[in-house]
């Protein structure tokens, strides 16, 4: 300090007078109550002299380019690298004002120090960058471990250790901790196994010394993912380790609303970046292309403006890199200048909490520090740039349209541009953006003998995710599709094992073909013994308390769907967990019946339901019904045993018990009618051949296969003609169509039972026309 009662302060154009007597004669006061005071960052109590000329002292100037001269004298204001920016030292905010050996840039000595606007003189903000170039000091920007630092140079990022003299000087981000390359070899663990491949851990890695290490400014990131998957703990993790210069901001606020609007809100919030060295949103909402013009401003360190309550606006250019973290579309333009901008990261969602213990433990441990040393190690080995492969965005969170959209460009390489028509302008600009598609000029068409305007893919990397699901979904109907079990075959036993044997707890009623009279009253008969099969022909089986038969319908016209298709598809597989093996009864019909006890949330609740929310499936329980019992010959046929339990019959499972409440098959739960019914509308009559033929199969402007969603009434007829017409026409292709017929009905509401069904009569319709 002694060196500046020797320092000749500059002159400058209309600069600020008596900086020579501000700066030499302020001194650490005696009392704490001492008049003409402020407390300086390491808590002493600084008398700030007056002018004494006159009969009343006045100030030389506002306190606050007092506080600023103060800090010059004690090396806590510098310039930085650039000779231009004014940096000042941070002080830590737990009342033991240490100082700290981070630095931050300032806009404005009016900002940092809170000079009010009718007190402010802008000249001292040139008349400290005047002082402080007389210096030879200088804030680095950079990052300084206890033995190494990191500063970007003209040849890339050069290593600094103990000894040489770039190392003893101030850097922008200095770490108490010695450079470890075991802790940095860790935290590249951590950050491998919260994301979803090596692309996206690199460029996270990469993140952490951006601001410090970039060769421009010029990289926002972008943090792709749901709920639990350790972006928080990262974000949380920089914002702890260095207050201040981690900001966690509003990024609809910031970048200006939804549809990018400004105005106080976004001011207000702008202030945030001032000094800070990331700026980030833990949460953010869908950030759109209106948006845009502000996020590449704050990207590229261009002059933005700020303003605190109370305080004028300020301009300033950023120094803080970017970063969002959502589950919501980023949506930007898909020009060069953009791409470079962009750093994407895929999180790896469907974590547990406990297992991110380990990262919360390294977190605790050793803070921000070793990503900090990880990213300076990756920009120091592979070179400037982020990888611009990964690709973000979430199949599952598309309209109707969009995956109309999607579904024809995967299918045909492009999608009629007229799908666009019912979006508003600025609504196809980014929905064509969101999916990284353009408007591919003109292809011609022809089976229509015309040509059509139509979408293209311009960037395969932002539509990888969708044609990914696309094709995933794709392999799963083709494996579902025929992958239902067969009805096992009859077992030929003499006497047909009875289920009272294997623990199903029922009574045996005498039958007339399929109807059994008085069995209630038969059942309750204390002196009759119904445990004993009768006698007769046909005989019906009545379940006793927490016992219950599952009727399996046959379609009885070849048109609705069956029972034993809903309960494979819907439930599980006949034989899995969900479906278990049982004690399994065919009637002539080709149904089935299912025995199974009760849990004991389905006792004296479940219903003795007919077809409930039109679903081909009946129950008989607890002495509320019966059916006809195995070994039975009726004049429709007879009643074969198909399987048994290797011991008991099972109690149902928890998810067969979870679909017959969600489909109104328990009390309390309403019934919720599901299209279950003919695969042509009762109400109208089956097209002829020749008029089906007719009939276009495809989109008539486009020749492309008709995908759009069939309302309700409609679904069953449509389907029907659509998937005739198309097989008739193009024997040929029957592989993909009858792929595409799945995936247009199931996209309209029908369920894969219904579907199977309409296929099935398709065919026999088919068959019988060539036959």
């Amino acid at each position: 300090m002694d060196a500046f009662y020797h320092h000749s302060c500059s002159k400058i154009p209309n600069g600020p007078q008596h900086v020579p007597d501000l700066l030499l004669n302020m001194k650490v006061a005696r009392f704490e109550n001492t008049s003409n005071t402020f407390i300086d960052r390491v808590g002493q109590t600084v008398e700030i002299p007056r002018n004494t000329w006159g009969k009343n002292p006045t100030p030389y100037a506002d306190d606050g380019y007092a506080k600023a001269l103060w800090d010059y004298r004690n090396d806590s204001l510098l310039l930085g690298d650039d000779d231009h920016t004014l940096y000042v030292r941070d002080v830590d905010q737990t009342g033991n004002n240490q100082l700290l050996d981070t630095w931050h840039a300032i806009t404005s000595l009016e900002a940092e120090y809170h000079v009010k606007s009718n007190k402010a003189y802008l000249p001292w903000n040139q008349q400290l960058v005047v002082e402080c170039r007389k210096l030879d000091k200088r804030v680095r920007h950079g990052i300084k471990f206890q033995d190494t630092a990191f500063k970007r140079e003209t040849n890339g990022i050069v290593r600094y250790h103990t000894g040489d003299q770039m190392f003893d000087e101030s850097y922008e981000l200095t770490i108490d901790q010695p450079f470890d390359a075991g802790l940095a070899t860790q935290a590249v663990a951590f950050m491998r196994d919260i994301t979803e491949d090596e692309h996206s851990a690199m460029n996270l890695a990469r993140m952490f010394a951006t601001p410090l290490l970039e060769p421009y400014k010029h990289l926002t990131y972008v943090l792709y993912g749901d709920g639990g998957n350790g972006k928080g703990i990262l974000l949380g993790t920089l914002a702890s380790s260095f207050p201040g210069l981690a900001v966690a901001v509003d990024s609809q606020k910031i970048l200006g609303g939804r549809r990018g609007s400004g105005g106080f809100d976004t001011q207000q919030e702008t202030g945030k970046l001032i000094g800070a060295l990331w700026a980030y949103d833990e949460d953010a909402d869908t950030i759109g292309i209106d948006q845009l013009t502000y996020l590449k401003k704050i990207s590229t360190g261009d002059s933005v403006t700020a303003r605190r309550i109370g305080e004028n606006a300020v301009s300033f250019t950023p120094k803080c890199t970017f970063i969002v973290a959502t589950n919501n579309p980023v949506i930007t333009t898909m020009s060069a200048a953009v791409a470079r901008r962009f750093a994407y990261i895929r999180m790896k969602d469907g974590r547990k909490p406990q297992e991110f213990q380990p990262l919360l433990d390294f977190r605790q441990q050793y803070g921000a520090a070793p990503f900090i040393m990880a990213s300076c190690k990756l920009w120091e080995n592979h070179g400037e740039n982020p990888f611009d492969d990964v690709s973000v965005g979430s199949a599952n969170d598309v309209t109707d349209l969009e995956q109309s959209i999607i579904n024809a460009i995967c299918a045909n390489g492009y999608a009629p541009s007229s799908m666009l028509e019912s979006l508003k302008r600025y609504e196809q600009r980014d929905l064509l953006a969101r999916f990284g598609l353009t408007r591919g000029g003109v292809k011609w068409i022809p089976e229509q003998g015309t040509s059509i305007r139509i979408l293209a893919v311009k960037d395969e990397v932002r539509f990888a995710p969708y044609r990914k699901a696309y094709e995933h979904d794709r392999e799963q109907l083709a494996k579902q599709i025929d992958d239902t079990p067969d009805i096992p075959q009859p077992i030929e036993a003499d006497p047909v094992p009875l289920p009272n044997t294997m623990g199903f707890n029922c009574d045996f009623v005498p039958a007339e073909q399929k109807v059994a009279k008085n069995w209630k009253r038969l059942t309750e008969d204390k002196n009759l013994d119904t445990s004993l099969r009768p006698n007769t022909e046909s005989y019906a089986v009545v379940p006793n308390k927490g016992m219950a038969i599952i009727d399996l319908d046959k379609s009885k016209d070849g048109k609705t769907a069956d029972g034993w298709n809903v309960l494979n598809q819907e439930i599980g597989k006949y034989g899995s967990e969900d479906f278990p093996t049982t004690y399994l009864v065919g009637t002539p019909s080709g149904g089935v019946h299912a025995y199974y006890a009760l849990p004991a949330e389905l006792m004296g609740t479940l219903k003795n339901s007919v077809h409930s929310n039109g679903i081909p499936v009946d129950i008989r329980c607890e002495r509320k019904g019966y059916v006809i019992g195995p070994g039975s010959h009726t004049h429709n046929g007879d009643y074969r045993l198909l399987d048994m339990p290797d011991n008991q019959v099972p109690v149902m499972p928890p998810k067969m018990a979870q679909w017959l409440e969600d489909n109104g098959y328990v009390e309390g739960c309403d019934e919720k009618p599901r299209t279950f019914v003919s695969a042509k509308r009762a109400d109208t009559s089956l097209s002829s051949l020749d008029e089906l033929l007719a009939e276009p199969v495809g989109n008539s402007k486009t020749g492309t296969p008709d995908m759009s969603l069939i309302p309700v009434g409609q679904r069953n007829d449509t389907m029907f003609k659509w998937l005739l017409g198309r097989l008739l026409n193009h024997p040929e292709n029957e592989a993909n169509i009858r792929i595409e017929f799945y995936e247009r009905g199931r996209a309209s509401g029908l369920p894969d039972s219904e579907l199977n069904t309409i296929w099935n009569s398709v065919q026999n319709t088919i068959s019988q026309h060539r036959n």
